[in-house]
């Protein structure tokens, strides 16, 4: 308890008050390189956090931002797995304090080179921090980047990458004076998660993604269709008490989620290989095999239309909402 305490309380202060005085910069650099990197394979999940909140706290300080983002790039470029996912978590956080210049000059690489690693947590990591930035900036570029990586991350097939992505799209307010373009949207998420939940998803991906998506949608009572909004209901009951195998194929049989599911991520998808064969989960070597095959263009869905399309205006829809709701700014 004595050392959390003085993770929480002492730490932003000696490295944003004492190791944070420009005379001290070189023992900053160091003391950061041994907390961020050194020591990462023994720190617990709490000092982990504790420690993420510090670094936070010392980047509302702009003159410590170099030295923040030379050490994240040694972290993504690490081979450590945590480290890279550490990367990613103090990319998110730190998002709120940076400009849409350095966004676009070290963020966004960062995260898109994390985006691209073969480690799944690595990439599902970097999705959740390409979300955050979402929030934060409208800049024309910016957006266009995210657009490219998100439309990257559904082309790669995976169910898991699928669904972060759409929780992504769900934590972003739709503009509130287009109901049609939010029944359209809401359309294509319903469709996608009912097809989604026939699908073997891990405990963390539903705990993270899939039932936050759920409630986002079901925020937004007007734009939802009432067998939607039954659906999702049921999937969030089942899925958030844990008794949902059973239900699961119950539901795709009389919702006709196999035919769903073959519609949104097309023949040549994961789904359409499992199908064909053992039911039970892929083994590793089975994973790698189809990540490596060559794999025809999938299918263009209404909700990769949507996202191609309308991402961008997703976003300024936001802006405009926020424009709309402070006049005097």
């Amino acid at each position: 308890m004595a050392q959390r305490l003085a993770r929480m309380c002492v730490l932003p202060l000696l490295l944003a008050g004492i190791l944070g005085h420009p005379s001290k910069r070189d023992h900053l650099t160091e003391y950061l390189r041994n907390l961020l990197i050194q020591s990462s394979v023994q720190d617990s999940q709490s000092a982990n956090h504790e420690i993420i909140n510090s670094v936070r706290f010392i980047c509302t300080f702009e003159d410590h931002h170099s030295i923040i983002f030379n050490l994240l790039w040694e972290m993504v470029a690490s081979s450590d797995v945590n480290l890279k996912i550490r990367a990613a978590n103090l990319l998110k956080v730190i998002v709120p304090y940076v400009d849409a210049k350095v966004a676009s000059a070290h963020v966004l690489p960062a995260l898109v080179t994390l985006g691209s690693d073969q480690n799944l947590t690595v990439k599902y990591a970097s999705i959740n921090a390409f979300g955050a930035v979402a929030q934060h900036f409208k800049n024309d570029m910016i957006v266009d980047k995210i657009r490219i990586q998100m439309d990257a991350f559904l082309e790669d097939g995976s169910h898991e990458a699928t669904v972060a992505v759409i929780f992504q799209f769900t934590a972003s307010p739709s503009p509130s004076s287009d109901i049609i373009r939010r029944r359209e949207r809401a359309n294509a998420f319903c469709e996608s998660i009912r097809a989604l939940d026939a699908t073997d998803l891990s405990a963390s991906t539903v705990r993270d993604f899939l039932l936050p998506a759920i409630q986002n949608l079901l925020k937004d009572t007007d734009a939802l269709d009432p067998a939607h909004k039954e659906a999702l209901e049921i999937i969030l009951k089942e899925r958030s008490s844990g008794a949902f195998d059973a239900i699961s194929k119950v539901m795709g049989a009389h919702l006709g989620l196999a035919s769903s599911v073959t519609s949104f991520f097309g023949e040549s998808g994961l789904l359409g290989k499992r199908e064909s064969g053992d039911p039970g989960s892929p083994s590793a070597e089975a994973i790698e095999t189809l990540k490596a095959a060559p794999q025809p263009p999938a299918e263009d869905t209404r909700f990769r239309r949507i996202m191609r399309g309308g991402f961008t205006d997703m976003l300024r829809g936001r802006s405009k909402g926020n424009e709309e709701g402070q006049p005097g700014e």
